[in-house]
C-alpha cells in the first residue's frame, strides 16, 4: 500500500490546486506543440516565381479579355459591362477603332466579328516575340473565323484585333 503525503514548508508559499493544475496544463500544451512541429530547416530555400514566357503573357491576356467580354456580352457577369471590359484590356485608340469599326458594321460584334457570340474558340500564339494571338472562334451553325490580336508586351495592353468579318 501507498501513502502520499504532501509536505508544506514556512519557506514555501502555498499554492492552490487548480493553479498547479493550469500551469500543468499548459506546459503539457507547450510540449506537445514542440513535439508535433515536426523538423524544422534551419534555413530553407526560399520560392522564386517563374514569369511566364512573353508569348504565354500575351495568350493569357486575350484569353482573360475574350472569356470577360463574352461573359459581359452574354450577360453572365454582374461585373462589367462590355464597354468596362474594352476599357479595362483594350488601349483607347483600339476601342476607338473597333467603334468605328461597328459603326461601318451594322449588327456586328466589333470584337467577335459576328452578329453573335461564338460558342467555342481556341488561343495560340503565333510570331516570334510574342505580342501576337490568334482566335480561331466557331459558332453553332458551322461558321469559323479566326481574329488576329496585338499585344503590347510592356503592359499587356490589346493594341489590335483584325481579320475580314465572320460570315454567319
Amino acid at each position: 500500500m501507498i501513502i502520499r503525503t504532501r509536505v508544506h514548508t514556512a519557506s514555501r508559499p502555498r499554492t492552490s490546486r487548480r493553479r498547479i493544475q493550469a500551469a500543468g496544463v499548459a506546459a503539457a500544451a507547450a510540449l506537445l506543440g514542440l513535439l508535433c512541429a515536426g523538423p524544422v530547416a534551419a534555413d530553407p530555400a526560399p520560392l522564386t516565381a517563374v514569369a511566364p514566357s512573353p508569348a504565354q503573357a500575351s495568350q493569357d491576356q486575350v484569353e482573360a479579355f475574350f472569356t470577360a467580354y463574352r461573359n459581359a456580352r452574354l450577360g453572365t457577369t454582374e461585373d462589367a459591362t462590355p464597354a468596362e471590359v474594352r476599357t479595362r484590356f483594350l488601349t483607347k485608340e483600339l476601342n476607338q477603332a473597333l467603334d468605328a469599326w461597328a459603326a461601318a458594321h451594322t449588327g456586328q460584334d466589333p470584337v467577335f466579328r459576328a452578329p453573335n457570340v461564338p460558342s467555342a474558340w481556341t488561343f495560340a500564339s503565333v510570331g516570334t516575340d510574342g505580342s501576337h494571338v490568334v482566335v480561331s472562334q466557331k459558332w453553332g451553325d458551322g461558321t469559323a473565323a479566326d481574329v488576329a490580336y496585338t499585344v503590347r508586351p510592356a503592359d499587356l495592353m490589346i493594341t489590335a484585333i483584325a481579320d475580314s468579318p465572320a460570315t454567319t
